[in-house]
């Protein structure tokens, strides 16, 4: 008799077994959950010069703005400073000092900052502009699930000139950040923030901490 196959056989279905007792897991609402949760990091806030909102095509209703109003209000930040962009040929920046004037803000506290270039550009040239402005603390006003990005591309300088970098996330309703999967539209941002992380990583990999511009 030949019971070395059965053997085999046996061997491969316990293997097989506990690949899909693995696959059931991971794809389970708790650990989809925690995988979710990963891309999000904070910071303690504290009274800065500068609350800076970056610009995210999918914040169509302004939320991460509004946060940053309240932010104001409540005494943690000086002026408010934007990501300039254009939305049908009108400024970003007309548009977020619209909405500060209707909630008490005066004009001159919501400043624009052009940038250009990729995320990693953008981030460099960000960072200078604020070093040249005599910023010392700074609060960035990110959507959560990018706030971990935002910790990797900012973090890294919190020393830099003296100058500190606050990550502050939002929770924004476009993204459900507790059932992430089961929306089309946070799947969608999920992804693409997995890519952008390892956009980031990779460049890291490829040209190290020292390549700027």
């Amino acid at each position: 008799m030949n019971n070395r196959g059965r053997a085999g056989c046996g061997c491969l279905l316990i293997l097989l077994v506990i690949f899909m007792v693995f696959i059931g897991i991971s794809i389970h609402p708790f650990t989809l959950r925690i995988i979710g949760k990963q891309f999000r990091y904070e910071d303690k806030v504290f009274k800065s010069d500068v609350i800076f909102v970056p610009r995210f095509n999918e914040d169509k209703n302004g939320e991460i703005y509004i946060d940053a109003f309240r932010e104001y209000w409540a005494g943690n930040g000086n002026i408010i400073s934007i990501e300039e962009d254009s939305i049908m040929g009108i400024s970003m920046h007309e548009i977020v000092t619209r909405m500060a004037k209707a909630r008490g803000i005066k004009a001159e506290a919501i400043i624009r900052l052009d940038t250009k270039g990729d995320a990693g550009e953008k981030s460099e040239r960000i960072k200078d502009a604020f070093i040249k402005s005599g910023a010392k603390k700074v609060i960035i006003m990110v959507p959560e699930y990018a706030s971990r990005r935002f910790h990797l591309l900012y973090g890294s300088s919190r020393d830099k000139a003296g100058i500190v970098f606050i990550i502050k996330p939002v929770s924004v309703s476009y993204f459900k950040m507790d059932r992430w999967w089961r929306d089309s539209g946070s799947r969608v941002i999920l992804f693409r923030e997995v890519c952008s992380l390892c956009s980031y990583y990779f460049k890291r990999f490829k040209y190290g901490d020292n390549k700027k511009g």
